[in-house]
């Protein structure tokens, strides 16, 4: 049977902003062999399916410098250390990115996003009902901007490749195995 290996030593080996790079030294159950893992520490995230009192996606196209390419995603970020749970960061972020709020929040599920090499969770939310009601909040490192969708032309683009964020076509993916979409 496959086991958890125990955890011999950990160490961060540097900080940089709100990631920490681990090492982590684990022993294989099977061999007995100590091994050195490589770990990117983040935060949880977020990401919320937000639809609009009538029934269209409300989406953020932004730059993302990891892949050097402008995307259609669903809202979403970090935990904040502020943040009493991740629903509340899910409402957050809602409001940030896109100044749509209110309406009923749903949990659609939690996942690791690569559970080779990040600590973190991803935590996964349905908006129903939201509605504008203030002017995006962007922090100094976002550009984005607000599109309205309806699930089913948001759905071809993720089956197409217009749409390129893997954890917002997971977001879509999980609302619509619920039948929200």
């Amino acid at each position: 049977m496959i086991q958890p290996w125990p955890l011999e030593s950990e160490e961060t080996l540097t900080e940089l902003g709100f990631l920490k790079l681990r090492r982590n030294r684990a022993r294989s159950p099977r061999t007995g062999q100590e091994l050195d893992f490589y770990v990117l520490q983040t935060p949880d995230w977020v990401q919320v399916v937000p639809l609009a009192a009538d029934g269209r996606l409300v989406l953020v196209r932004q730059y993302r410098h990891g892949s050097r390419a402008v995307g259609l995603e669903v809202p979403g970020g970090l935990l904040d250390a502020a943040d009493p749970s991740p629903a509340h960061a899910a409402a957050r972020e809602l409001a940030e990115e896109t100044g749509y709020a209110g309406g009923e929040l749903l949990a659609l599920g939690a996942c690791w996003p690569q559970p080779a090499l990040l600590s973190n969770r991803v935590h996964f939310f349905l908006a129903r009902g939201v509605q504008p009601r203030r002017e995006p909040a962007l922090d100094h490192g976002e550009d984005l901007e607000v599109v309205l969708l309806a699930p089913g032309e948001a759905a071809k683009m993720a089956a197409d490749g217009r749409m390129h964020n893997a954890m917002s076509i997971m977001a879509l993916h999980l609302a619509r195995a619920g039948g929200w979409l």
